[in-house]
This record gives structure tokens, C-alpha cells and sequence, in this order.
């Protein structure tokens, strides 16, 4: 296994302990661990066969083309949009992810900011953060008897459903292969998109980023929400076009909304890259929506920390390591 030269980049302080704990099942030697995102030190990874990233490291066919030694990438997410699936293909570079690590974690996470949008947690702490102590202006509203709309009902969609059944709410589900026998388990009913944006009076939104969902929710269907409903986003940020969330919640369509995930998250989570970089018009744009969404008292904006918990970083990274003693050993 030594023969393999493995880093693990963009590792996060919450990360590094565990992953410093984990790693001697690798029995290597010469193991990197960087803070930077792969791509910030191409240099640096070309002396790596195996490397690990999250999310914020992309790894295109540009990148690709600078690292002719990798031969497998493990991801510290379920997702993989951020390679290219079909260049490594090509180059015969295994990709490899976690694919289930979070599903009680996250679907936690998505209830609570619910919770945070629908009681209005948020604004009332930062009143009595200003020496207010007064629930003037922080009316909420009851989600008991209400209904609640679930797009993608995988292992984190159904454990949504289970919580909120706990909660009092009707459940209404989209998705794109239909399993009968479990919504008579779960107690839900399947629903097309329109129906169900029509319908819920809540709107949760668990499915992958692939074409097929990009802008799944867009400025046309945000139109078809019930007024004074909630939309709630921890999967991921292209999901959902930015500015629909600002039109809904403009015209009073959306109550509010409760935001892990922003489809511009790559820019604001780097300011160096649009301080470093000739930003395009489309940059600026996805920048200035955000800023417009996060400085509203009616949303809850988080930095993509759903999947953040001790004991889902721990999967993770022991999943991680799994996956590169797999490809070692073969």
C-alpha cells in the first residue's frame, strides 16, 4: 500500500483530528493533510496518486489535465458534481464518495431550520442580543396540521417524513421513481412537483445535483407556491435558482426560507477567488443575490453545515479511508 502517495485537501479544523486518528488504518507513509482546496496548489498535488477532497475542491478536465499521476479520488461527500465523472472515466482514475453518512444528520438539520424560519428563532435572538425583550414582531406560525412537501425521498427525504409525522404534518412527496409500498409505510402520498408546490405549505428539497435538477426550482413554478409558505434548502445550492427565492419572498409567495446550501456558495465561500480573479457578470450577479437573501430577517442562511456534526464527520472520514484502503488493496 505504500507504493500509493495519498493527501487529503481542503481539510477543515473540525476534520483534522479525526482524520489524524483514522489515517494509521491506512498503514502508509508520506500522507498529506492541507487546508487548501486542490486546485489552489496544483503543485502540490501532483505528488499524490490518491487524494481526498470535499466539495469546494473541483477537479474538471483543466485540473485533471495538470495531475497525470492520479490514479483515484476519494470524496468526503455523497455528491460528485464537483469532478468530472466523464474525464476520469477516460484517464481511468476511480472515483469514489461516501453514500450515506448523514441521513438522520441532515434530515435533522432541514426540521430545524423549518423550526428556526417557521418560529422565528432567529431574529428573536438577535432582539435580545440587542437588548430587546419584547416578542414584538416575532409572530410565527404553527406547523402542526399542515403540509409539509418532501422533493426526493432517499434515506435523508425519509427520515424527514418520519420527523415530520412526529411533528403533526401531512406529508406530500415528489420523486422520480416512485416506491408505492413505502409511502404506505411512511404514511405519504406521492405528488407531481406542481401539485405538490401547490399544495404543501412547506417545501423541503433533498435530491442530488445532477442536470436533471438544476434549477429545479426557478422563477417560472416558484409562482405555483401557496402564499405565505416556507421553503427550506440543504441539498444543494443549484437546486434552487437564487433570484426565485428573492422573487417569492418579494411578492409574498415564500414565508420565509431556510438556506444550508446557496447556488453561489463557491464564490462567497471564497472571497479571495473574486478579489484574485476578474469576476464575470454572472459572478457579480450570484454574489449580489446572495447578499440580498442573507441580510433579509426572514431567512436563515447557514454556511452548507448540515452534514456538520461530530459523530457524521467521523462516518465520513472512516468511510473515506475504507474507500482508499479498498482501491489499495486491489
Amino acid at each position: 500500500m505504500d507504493q500509493y502517495r495519498i493527501a487529503f485537501f481542503g481539510v477543515k479544523s473540525w476534520e483534522r483530528e479525526i482524520i489524524e486518528r483514522e489515517i494509521i488504518n491506512l498503514e502508509a507513509t508520506g500522507v498529506g493533510i492541507f487546508t487548501e482546496e486542490l486546485q489552489e496548489n496544483i503543485e502540490l498535488a501532483k505528488q499524490y496518486d490518491i487524494v481526498s477532497i470535499f466539495v469546494y475542491s473541483r477537479l474538471d478536465k483543466k485540473v485533471l489535465d495538470q495531475l497525470p499521476n492520479l490514479k483515484m479520488i476519494a470524496t468526503r461527500s455523497t455528491g460528485i458534481d464537483h469532478v468530472d465523472g466523464i474525464e476520469c472515466k477516460k484517464r481511468n482514475i476511480e472515483v469514489m464518495n461516501v453514500p450515506s453518512y448523514g441521513a438522520t444528520t441532515v434530515a435533522e438539520y432541514a426540521m430545524a431550520l423549518l423550526l428556526a424560519v417557521a418560529k422565528k428563532i432567529v431574529p428573536a435572538h438577535q432582539s435580545v442580543e440587542e437588548g430587546e425583550f419584547s416578542p414584538e414582531g416575532l409572530t410565527g406560525i404553527d406547523i402542526f396540521g399542515k403540509t409539509l412537501g418532501v422533493v426526493g425521498v432517499g434515506k435523508i427525504g425519509q427520515n424527514v417524513v418520519k420527523m415530520a409525522k412526529g411533528l403533526g404534518l401531512k406529508i406530500l412527496a415528489v420523486e422520480r421513481n416512485p416506491e408505492p409500498k413505502l409511502a404506505k409505510k411512511l404514511g405519504f402520498k406521492y405528488v407531481s412537483l406542481e401539485e405538490c408546490m401547490a399544495q404543501c405549505d412547506f417545501l423541503t428539497l433533498h435530491v442530488p445535483a445532477i442536470p436533471e435538477t438544476r434549477h429545479l426550482i426557478n422563477m417560472k413554478n416558484i409562482k405555483l407556491m401557496k402564499p405565505g409558505s416556507i421553503l427550506i434548502n440543504t441539498s444543494r445550492g443549484k437546486v434552487v435558482k437564487t433570484e426565485a427565492i428573492i422573487y417569492g419572498l418579494a411578492n409574498e409567495i415564500l414565508w420565509g426560507a431556510g438556506l444550508d446550501v446557496t447556488e453561489d456558495e463557491e464564490l462567497v465561500e471564497s472571497v479571495s477567488m473574486v478579489a484574485t480573479t476578474r469576476p464575470t457578470k454572472d459572478d457579480l450577479q450570484e454574489v449580489l443575490s446572495y447578499h440580498l437573501l442573507r441580510d433579509r430577517d426572514d431567512v436563515v442562511f447557514t454556511p452548507h453545515n448540515a452534514f456538520n456534526t461530530k459523530e457524521a464527520i467521523g462516518r465520513i472520514v472512516k468511510t473515506t479511508i475504507e474507500n482508499i484502503n479498498t482501491f489499495c488493496k486491489r
